[in-house]
Formats: structure tokens, sequence, C-alpha cells
């Protein structure tokens, strides 16, 4: 399963040039499941991000 980014978080990417990364789209899957998930990354891949994601991702209207 692949959680679709919605448009806002989406657009928020593009507007500064960004794509999300593939750690942060799957923690969108787990929480989306309901699982509880571990992410282990490199300095400055993105996990605050990545924690945060399903978190903004519920508050979009898109949603």
């Amino acid at each position: 399963m692949r959680a679709a980014l919605p448009p806002e978080l989406a657009s928020w990417f593009a507007a500064r040039g960004w794509r999300p990364r593939r750690h942060q789209l799957e923690m969108l899957d787990v929480a989306d499941s309901g699982a509880h998930g571990l992410l282990v990354a490199d300095t400055g891949a993105g996990k605050t991000l990545a924690g945060f994601l399903p978190t903004l991702a519920a508050f979009c209207p898109s949603r």
C-alpha cells in the first residue's frame, strides 16, 4: 500500500523544490494502517518530518 500524499503537502514540498523521501511516505503507510513503526535513518535524512508527516496529513482538508 502506498499512502497518497495530500495535495496540500505535495505542493509544500514542490514549492521548496523537494520531493518526499521514500521513508517519509512509508511512515504515512504505517500510520494509515494503525500499526506502530520504527524509523532508522542517517542524520539529515528527514526523520523528524517523517515522524510528523502523518499528523500534518491528518490536518489537511483534502483528507
